[in-house]
């Protein structure tokens, strides 16, 4: 695997109700970057950005409005970690493509939230690693991987270990409203598959799979090209 690496994590894993699992995530980061990994990581904005914009749509807020609040979230989240990584990680978290960039020049750990209404974060970790040359997305969520069907209402799903962009259209079903986003949207589809980037979806609830997911013995990988 490349020496260079992409994080998203899901905004149920890293949110101030778990701040020993973002410990240890900013642990497992800083220990990467030692090895002489590049990493970039993106968070998502989990169930308060869920709370805002269904607040927000209550106040009457358009989807845009209501994403723009829940890119904050999403961007406090991101700051909740990169303070945790400390002097490794750069801040303040950037809010746009170029500002990616001329953070990730320094060399340091980038961690980004949100960037624009209508993008989901798993979006954004699709454009984050091609803008910055990354061709490997570790993926951490709150199942084991990809299943042939939703395994929360399916007893009988079955955890797929590879799967094509093609497959995972078929699964996935789409969802585009403010703060209803899926797994992978297709926007996040469209720029991993131009890109060739894989994709390691995994169960990153016990932050150590973080390691078997780099060696791909963990979770499932979505084959781009």
């Amino acid at each position: 695997m490349s020496k260079k690496i992409l994080i998203k994590i899901s905004g149920k894993i890293i949110n101030p109700d778990n701040p020993s699992l973002i410990k240890s995530y900013a642990d497992i980061i800083k220990n990467l970057h030692s090895q002489g990994y590049r990493v970039a990581v993106v968070v998502g904005g989990g169930k308060y950005a869920r709370n805002y914009i269904s607040s927000a749509k209550a106040l009457g807020l358009n989807d845009a409005q209501a994403d723009m609040i829940g890119i904050e979230i999403a961007r406090v989240n991101a700051l909740l970690l990169a303070l945790a990584i400390g002097d490794d990680s750069y801040t303040p978290i950037p809010r746009s493509i170029d500002s990616i960039l001329t953070a990730w020049s320094t060399g340091k750990i980038v961690v980004v939230g949100g960037l624009q209404p209508g993008q989901s974060t798993a979006a954004v970790a699709a454009v984050v690693a091609e803008s910055l040359g990354i061709k490997t997305i570790l993926y951490a969520t709150d199942v084991d991987g990809v299943y042939d069907k939703d395994p929360r209402k399916y007893s009988d799903a079955k955890k797929l270990d590879i799967v094509t962009i093609e497959q995972l259209k078929e699964i996935v079903s789409q969802r585009f409203e403010a703060g209803g986003y899926e797994l992978l949207d297709s926007v996040a589809l469209q720029i991993v598959k131009r890109s060739c980037i894989d994709v390691i979806v995994f169960n990153g609830i016990e932050p150590q799979n973080v390691y078997k997911a780099i060696n791909s013995s963990i979770g499932t990988r979505i084959k781009p090209c």
